[in-house]
């Protein structure tokens, strides 16, 4: 028995794509087949073939997105985990493999690159930070951090209030949120910050003077 590599051509979502396909080949008959694994192999080939040319940021998107941050290419790819060259060569053209993909999407979102930096920013220069940190980018993240941020606002009664008529309405939490700020539900969730007692320095939502909101937001004083 041995392993036979050869090129395949496939089609994926309409669109053509080349792929080095591996079989196995019986040496006494000469038959070739695909042995167990070798299937699944060949199709995860395939449809990797297909990601890297038609679900990989454009050299012109890396740029753009690398601009976002005011870091230069050694210092994105040193933040994201890359090799000193990665990113000269995908943004010349070069096509990421699946887990560089990921890491490229994923730094497109401002919290989440801010995460990357934090653990990687040892590994750049200080000028390098501080373009990164006075970037747009940068303040972005620093300027919503997301529902963890929003939680560090709320009082206990508020945050019980968001999970029960989440769990009672099949929403998550992000969803049961976005309808607070909806429509006329926004006015009643901003009124319900500006009438709120703040005690001490923590930035927690002690209690509310406001007479409860209209359904479905009502929020206990």
């Amino acid at each position: 028995m041995e392993i036979v590599e050869r090129e395949e051509q496939a089609t994926i979502k309409g669109k053509e794509v080349s792929f080095l396909a591996r079989y196995s080949r019986c040496l006494g008959c000469g038959d070739e087949f695909e042995a167990p694994g070798q299937l699944d192999a060949n199709l995860d080939a395939a449809r990797e073939a297909y990601a890297r040319l038609y679900e990989a940021l454009s050299p012109e998107a890396l740029v753009s997105l690398r601009a976002r941050y005011n870091a230069s290419q050694k210092a994105f790819g040193a933040i994201l985990g890359f090799g000193e060259l990665t990113m000269n060569a995908y943004e010349s053209g070069g096509a990421p493999d699946s887990t560089n993909r990921l890491l490229l999407k994923l730094a497109a979102d401002p919290l989440v690159f801010k995460a990357m930096y934090a653990v990687n920013s040892g590994k750049i220069g200080a000028i390098q930070r501080r373009r990164i940190e006075e970037s747009p980018g940068f303040k972005a993240a620093a300027a919503w951090t997301g529902l963890e941020g929003l939680v560090s606002l709320l009082a206990d009664v508020q945050i019980g209030k968001i999970e029960s008529c989440a769990e009672l309405s099949g929403r998550t939490i992000p969803e049961q949120v976005a309808v607070y700020v909806g429509a006329s539900s926004f006015q009643d969730y901003s009124r319900l910050y500006s009438e709120a007692t703040y005690s001490g320095s923590a930035p927690a939502i002690g209690s509310i003077s406001a007479a409860p909101a209209p359904e479905p937001f009502r929020v206990a004083s």
